[in-house]
């Protein structure tokens, strides 16, 4: 019988977003959790403004992150999405 090492690696892949609805049922704010993420991710500063990224941390996004099936690192989307806004808007 082989054994499996089994982890959450993604071995350096880039992976699409799969989108279940399962992020909007554990993130503790009534914000768009999802589009938060794809606007940081393409560097939409109008958009982040629009969603509510003012009042987003990103430990907000820990759920999100452990209930996500494609493994995506929220946590640090968010982060790299907050200090854009910083740097471009002050």
């Amino acid at each position: 019988k082989k054994k499996y090492d089994l982890n959450t690696n993604t071995n350096g892949e880039h992976r699409a977003f799969v989108v279940t609805g399962s992020y909007e049922e554990v993130f503790p704010m009534d914000i768009y959790p999802m589009q938060i993420l794809k606007s940081c991710m393409y560097k939409d500063l109008d958009e982040m403004e629009a969603l509510g990224m003012y009042e987003v941390a990103p430990e907000d996004f820990a759920l999100t992150e452990f209930v996500c099936v494609s493994k995506q690192p929220h946590q640090k989307i968010i982060r790299e999405g907050l200090d854009l806004m910083v740097k471009e808007i002050g």
